[in-house]
């Protein structure tokens, strides 16, 4: 147990980790009920949802799991350091925490009702095409940022199983503003994926691959900054959508504007500081438009434990 907490510390912390999946779900959740409810009526938590931040976390992790063994024999030539490659953990005990992961999620979709079951079954599915890297591996290895395209479409997958969580629907009879947001989370993933994967050229490392070595440092940055217009776009369309105040609107514009003039510093000075600071951007992404979104939420219409 030691050895997987070491593991978890260095590749999956459970305190970010934790903070990030749980605003997560709980925008999703609470824009799943908002977009449902009658006007005056509040948002309702109950049992599902405490269990269902559980069970992404847990979906979560399998998917670090799957990385970890397409990835295991790249990583030990390229991050020899790292937990996994030293052998203090190995891919036997990780593929047996995972099914454990695996058998809670299904357990609990059960639970939740039958339209959260089928959508576990889909994210499973895909979680095995992932690991299989969609039968067209050696492709999808020279096309980098098409490999990334494909594997984030797990995100909005995400999103409509918390839907069906929430609602105990099926997602095709979630409202509109719930399918757009849905891509939100695709987008800021999208972001994230390239920006920490972007160097500067002083900082690129024989055989690690990075969007800047494939793109050029400055394409892979606007790349990035593209991918978090697309979901400040969709997040002003459902806050319009959804009658959010102006607040909402002006402070998405706001979070677009820093991302916008941290590029332009890391493109006016190429530094590792300043394409450290893409990361830093993008993850603040991550979990500024849920706590946004929640906290119009709750603004609006109120909470209540049932």
């Amino acid at each position: 147990m030691k050895k997987i907490w070491a593991y978890l510390q260095e590749r999956f912390p459970l305190q970010a980790n934790g903070v990030l999946i749980v605003s997560y779900f709980t925008a999703n959740f609470l824009l799943a009920y908002g977009t449902t409810i009658q006007n005056g009526a509040a948002l309702q938590l109950s049992w599902r949802f405490p269990a269902g931040c559980i069970v992404l976390l847990f979906m979560f992790f399998h998917i670090r799991v799957i990385d970890e063994h397409k990835d295991y024999e790249q990583d030990c030539i390229v991050h020899p350091n790292r937990v996994l490659s030293r052998g203090l953990v190995t891919l036997a005990q990780l593929r047996r925490a995972g099914l454990f992961a695996v058998f809670v999620e299904l357990i609990f979709s059960y639970l939740f009702g039958f339209p959260a079951f089928v959508i576990c079954l889909v994210l499973l599915a895909f979680s095995w095409l992932i690991y299989k890297e969609f039968y067209i591996g050696e492709t999808l290895d020279r096309h980098l940022l098409a490999n990334a395209f494909l594997h984030l479409i797990i995100m909005p997958i995400y999103s409509l199983y918390v839907f069906a969580v929430a609602t105990d629907e099926f997602p095709w009879s979630a409202p509109m503003p719930m399918l757009l947001y849905a891509w939100v989370s695709y987008g800021v993933g999208l972001a994230y994926e390239i920006a920490r994967k972007t160097r500067a050229p002083m900082d690129e490392r024989p055989g690690l691959i990075t969007y800047s070595n494939v793109m050029g440092a400055y394409p892979s940055a606007y790349g990035s900054l593209l991918a978090l217009l697309f979901s400040g776009i969709i997040s002003l369309l459902v806050g319009v959508l959804m009658d959010f105040a102006w607040w909402y609107h002006g402070t998405v514009a706001a979070l677009l504007l820093i991302v916008t003039l941290g590029v332009l510093r890391f493109r006016l000075k190429t530094t590792t500081a300043t394409a450290t600071n893409l990361q830093i951007y993008a993850g603040l992404f991550i979990f500024a438009f849920d706590i946004l979104l929640a906290v119009e939420l709750i603004r609006l219409h109120g909470v209540t434990w049932v």
